[in-house]
């Protein structure tokens, strides 16, 4: 098969394969069972990864596992995480929300971990991919659909739902200009576990796995 050919189709496969793990997202979310769906999408993906670093390792710098423009990339999703978390903290005061609690330094170290896999996935497997298929069009096809996914998996709950494709429509610009996962994956998981907290009233230790 002719190569550029069978690398469209890869990609495509990987768009694909983002979109299923969403819909896998909602089916064990129904089901009570979050926590077993980290675990295993975890374990799938980052074996993805790791298989196709050992074919190609100039994909880790291209999917954005990088430091080479670290600096630069931390400047403005920080910004948004300074007033986001300035937002979520006047709405938690004005709520009487619980601000803290024993979970949230475990929860600060976890959930970035999961929040740069979700990036991986959706900025680099998604984003980036539709970009690539569609080069004349990449901005109309590829902002929808990476707000819709972010958005989308974490129905049914519609402050998150608003809250999370706010913040994709704030990283998509930010990982297409700089092409860097660290600060957005950081991010994503500080951000959500003080939204949990703060807005949602939830502790998102206890949604995960349990008391």
């Amino acid at each position: 098969m002719d190569r550029p050919i069978q690398k469209h189709k890869s990609i495509w496969l990987e768009v694909v394969a983002v979109a299923a793990t969403g819909v896998l997202h909602l089916v064990f979310q129904s089901l009570g069972g979050k926590g077993l769906f980290i675990a295993l999408v975890s374990v799938s993906w980052i074996g993805y990864i790791m298989w196709r670093i050992r074919q190609d390792s100039s994909l880790w710098v291209k999917w954005g596992f990088q430091r080479k423009n670290l600096l630069s990339a931390f400047v403005w999703p920080t910004v948004m995480f300074v007033l986001g978390l300035s937002l979520m903290a006047w709405y938690g005061l004005a709520h009487d929300r619980v601000l803290w609690n024993e979970h949230i330094v475990v929860l600060l170290l976890l959930y970035p971990l999961w929040g740069i896999l979700q990036q991986f996935l959706v900025q680099a497997l998604g984003v980036a991919n539709l970009m690539l298929l569609f080069p004349n069009q990449g901005w109309v096809v590829a902002m929808p659909v990476g707000i819709g996914l972010f958005s989308v998996i974490h129905f049914p709950e519609g402050l998150l739902m608003v809250a999370t494709g706010l913040m994709a429509a704030l990283f998509i610009p930010c990982y297409l200009r700089y092409r860097n996962l660290w600060p957005l994956g950081l991010y994503h998981g500080w951000l959500g576990t003080f939204f949990y907290l703060w807005v949602l009233g939830k502790d998102p230790w206890i949604d995960v796995f349990g008391e």
